[in-house]
């Protein structure tokens, strides 16, 4: 019996699973605001306000006093479409489906959720956590058990869920790892497992899941020589029109500061992190001193000379009489003449390997229209909040059909401080 002819609504359904299921990142991220665009669909530049948790203070006594909530939100924007060009004729649409799927959707759909994996990536240079692991001089070095659970200490401190953490490991690193961690820890079966498939097997090390993934970015850290100082004033961020890796929009956005400082010698790159002196990191609950220096994402790049630096989170300290305050971040705010210094040394060429709360970022797809007049066939459908779409149309031009496989989507970074970046070294050889 002759195999039937592969319409577009079967592509549609047979790519589904594999965008959903080929990107172990992709995969694991927060996917909560699919509905507030669901219902009437939506389009470039169409977003919603995601309201952040609020922060009240807790006062003492009988005695009430009315304290404003200056709520915050993120505008979550859908900013991208990807888009596939599928190429074969009529005769490859009667190939049987498997064969098909084999040699047209699979490769396709790899590449589209390649590209939104990266950009996904390049979004996480928004990580306001890292966590190293140094020889005796202070390079970075393949991280270890020690390294991994400090990075998991950091997201504990910033009061993301326990669980729903995820690791996300460059190739290399898993190799680094899995060599490192064999043989120390029980259950002895998961361990064995590890050593036969040559990858993390999880759940390890209170992370869910060990991801894989070649999409992982390598970033060089910017040649900053650590000697600069703060000026003691720092101010929030109104970043209507400049990118900042890490936003959602190009709107107000409340988890940026900006720290005025001495002239800059050497560049900060964005994605490098900073701490100041005198400036720790408070238990964002009962707003007390960790006694550790907060860490700070450099979110713009940063020339040298420059008397400025955009960092996130937001540097909130004390209340001026001293007492808590709304949102607080940290124990003191910069003083002046406070050194900053570079976590990490300046040039370093690292992996960026990432561990993760599922909810510290968010993808929303959204349905594109489905076309009927003046195309050859068209197919989209949904799969577990994601939308996809596949249309084949005619070019009178050279008399051909061509077929086309697109996703509308928004992505952005909703709590970066709930993701904390583990480091790896690149290899001079």
């Amino acid at each position: 019996m002759a195999n039937q002819l592969i319409n577009d609504m079967i592509i549609t359904k047979r790519a589904l699973p594999l965008f959903r299921d080929s990107n172990g990142f992709i995969r694991n991220v927060d996917r909560s605001y699919d509905s507030y665009f669901g219902k009437s669909g939506a389009k470039i530049g169409a977003s919603v306000n995601v309201r952040l948790p609020n922060d009240p203070v807790v006062g003492d006594g009988p005695v009430v006093s009315p304290q404003s909530i200056a709520e915050r939100s993120v505008p979550l924007t859908i900013a991208y479409r990807k888009h596939v060009s599928l190429g074969f004729d009529t005769q490859e649409r009667t190939l049987n489906v498997d064969d098909f799927s084999g040699r047209y959707i699979e490769p396709s759909v790899n590449n589209l959720t390649g590209s939104v994996a990266n950009i996904a990536m390049t979004l996480a240079l928004g990580a306001a956590n890292m966590v190293r692991n140094t020889d005796a001089n202070g390079n970075t070095i393949a991280p270890d058990s020690a390294t991994w659970l400090r990075a998991k200490a950091k997201l504990t401190k910033q009061h993301a869920p326990t669980t729903d953490r995820f690791a996300v490991l460059d190739p290399d690193t898993d190799a680094n790892t899995v060599s490192g961690l064999m043989g120390l820890f029980n259950p002895s079966a998961q361990i064995g497992q590890q050593t036969k498939t040559g990858a993390m097997e999880a759940p390890l090390l209170g992370v869910r899941e060990w991801i894989n993934d070649q999409t992982c970015l390598v970033t060089t850290t910017g040649s900053y020589d650590g000697a600069a100082t703060a000026a003691g004033t720092v101010t929030t961020i109104n970043n209507a029109g400049n990118a900042i890796p890490g936003q959602i929009s190009s709107t107000a956005y409340p988890q940026n500061s900006v720290i005025a400082t001495s002239a800059l010698n050497g560049t900060l790159n964005v994605g490098d992190v900073i701490t100041i002196a005198g400036v720790n990191q408070v238990n964002r609950v009962t707003k007390q001193s960790y006694g550790t220096p907060m860490q700070f994402v450099v979110t713009q790049p940063v020339a040298s000379g420059a008397t400025s630096i955009v960092v996130s989170p937001a540097v909130v300290g004390p209340a001026a009489d001293g007492t808590q305050n709304q949102y607080q971040t940290v124990d003191a705010m910069p003083a002046a003449d406070a050194k900053i210094s570079l976590v990490g040394k300046q040039g370093e060429t690292i992996r960026r390997n990432l561990l993760f709360n599922k909810k510290a970022m968010t993808l929303v797809t959204v349905d594109l229209m489905e076309v009927n007049k003046g195309v050859v066939d068209c197919g989209m459908a949904n799969l577990d909040g994601i939308s996809m779409r596949t249309l084949t149309y005619y070019n009178g031009t050279d008399d051909t059909l061509g077929t086309r496989l697109d996703v509308l989507f928004g992505i952005g970074v909703l709590r970066p401080e709930w993701m904390c970046i583990v480091p790896d070294i690149i290899d001079a050889g």
